[in-house]
């Protein structure tokens, strides 16, 4: 899933809080290893999620619900 088809996930399951992960580990291609994480925070500007409800934590970072 890119990151404009999570942002539209997110809205479309009504969810309350959704969390980026699988990204930024290895670099598989000539984007960016930081492109998705922008990307996603794009996207949610664009469809006015705010930024609390889609979390993007750090590497090895954990996330309380």
């Amino acid at each position: 899933m890119n990151p404009d088809e999570a942002a539209q996930a997110h809205l479309d399951l009504e969810a309350a809080n959704s969390v980026a992960m699988h990204f930024g580990t290895f670099q598989m291609t000539v984007e960016g290893i930081d492109e998705p994480a922008r990307a996603l925070g794009e996207a949610c500007r664009e469809k006015n999620i705010p930024p609390s409800r889609f979390v993007v934590p750090g590497f090895g970072a954990s996330v309380r619900l």
